[in-house]
């Protein structure tokens, strides 16, 4: 089966979603489904041939990660956005260039279709070697 990618680069932040549901907890649903998205322009969504609330497999040169593709109206080509937690972070390298911070922002990703079933909770995703999967 050929696979129908879209490269992006991945860019990650806080989102008001994110700080509220911080309130019930990092291993609450309502966390969990703040920061296990991401969100993409039509284009990408019409080109990988899913709909907003679709899942996306997101993988780095770090690593790999299945998330909630959601419309953005205001999304540009060729950017995806994740709020910044255990998702993003599965996918964002740990060198620090000496400034103590990662980059969250400019990593080059492709993204895919993906499926329900390959989603893991962050519980999961924490017990995971490395937080989600490998590549290479």
């Amino acid at each position: 089966m050929n696979k129908v990618g879209v490269a992006a680069f991945l860019t990650s932040g806080r989102t008001l979603k994110q700080g509220q549901a911080l309130e019930q907890g990092k291993l609450s649903e309502a966390y969990q489904e703040a920061v296990g998205v991401c969100e993409l322009d039509a284009t990408s969504l019409r080109i990988l041939g899913i709909e907003s609330g679709a899942f996306v497999r997101i993988e780095s040169e770090y690593g790999a990660v299945v998330v909630k593709a959601q419309f953005d109206k205001n999304a540009e080509p060729g950017i995806v956005f994740i709020p910044c937690g255990p998702y993003a972070n599965a996918i964002t390298g740990s060198d620090t260039a000496a400034s103590g911070m990662p980059n969250f922002k400019g990593i080059q990703v492709e993204i895919y279709r993906a499926e329900e079933h390959e989603f893991l909770n962050i519980k999961q995703l924490l017990e995971t070697p490395s937080g989600g999967e490998l590549i290479g």
